[in-house]
């Protein structure tokens, strides 16, 4: 999927904060922070990365998916995409 400028800036700003709470971490690290704050905001981040790859892999159902539901041969290599994505999520 081609994203224009208006679907790929919000998911670059989701990845560059995410960037920024993992740098965060490394500082509290130095700094010696509490680990309690440490693990809070790990915890934050792996709640961002969710929402993330949630937003992803709706937009791989919604347009990859539907887009190569005209080709059958298309549609299965998709579908094997998705489960295969969601094979390696459980694990």
């Amino acid at each position: 999927m081609k994203r224009d400028e208006t679907s790929r800036k919000p998911l670059l700003t989701r990845v560059n904060r995410i960037a920024g709470q993992v740098q965060g971490v490394a500082r509290m690290l130095e700094e010696d922070r509490d680990c309690s704050e440490v693990l809070n905001t790990i915890s934050a981040i792996h709640s961002a990365l969710r929402g993330l790859e949630s937003t992803l892999l709706e937009d791989h159902v919604r347009h990859c998916v539907c887009d190569a539901a005209k080709d059958p041969k298309r549609l299965e290599q998709r579908l094997d995409e998705i489960v295969t994505l969601y094979k390696r999520r459980l694990a």
